[in-house]
């Protein structure tokens, strides 16, 4: 059985990162949610994703989990290795191993909550990120494919 490869996850994006934000409703429909700044859109939501725009290009694809943040939305669709996004973040590093970076970050509530965010470069300019809340180690609370500067 081969292992499962992070670079996968470019080819498993709804749509290409870079892509213009004219391009997004186009390709994928009307979106549930768009959010505009000046006129100019920011972000689109679709059911278990959000595409987050940052100079007229899709800058990052969030998977969402399930989370309170996203009102429970979840990604059903088909990621790189079989995972999923109900799987524990020690799903992750079964199936892609070791991450290139691993960063805590302090969260308000509880006081010694943390965000846990794993960072996996890919070939193509782009990172993924898995994250998980210490206060709740058994899942993912976001995975998130971004555009790295080139």
């Amino acid at each position: 059985m081969s292992a499962a490869r992070i670079e996968d996850f470019i080819e498993a994006a709804p749509v290409p990162l870079g892509l213009p934000a004219e391009e997004v409703e186009r390709r994928l429909g009307h979106a549930q949610k768009t959010l505009e700044k000046e006129g100019r859109p920011t972000g689109f939501a679709y059911p278990g994703l959000w595409l987050a725009i940052e100079d007229g290009v899709v800058a990052s694809i969030s998977f969402l989990t399930g989370g309170a943040d996203h009102g429970g939305a979840r990604y059903e669709g088909a990621l790189p290795g079989g995972l999923r996004t109900t799987d524990p973040p020690a799903k992750v590093l079964e199936l892609f191993g070791e991450p290139d970076r691993v960063q805590e970050v302090g969260l308000a509530s509880p006081p010694s909550a943390k965000l846990v965010l794993r960072f996996y470069g890919l070939t193509a300019p782009a990172t993924v990120t898995f994250a998980h809340r210490t206060q709740d180690p058994a899942r993912l609370d976001r995975i998130v494919l971004s555009r790295r500067p080139a």
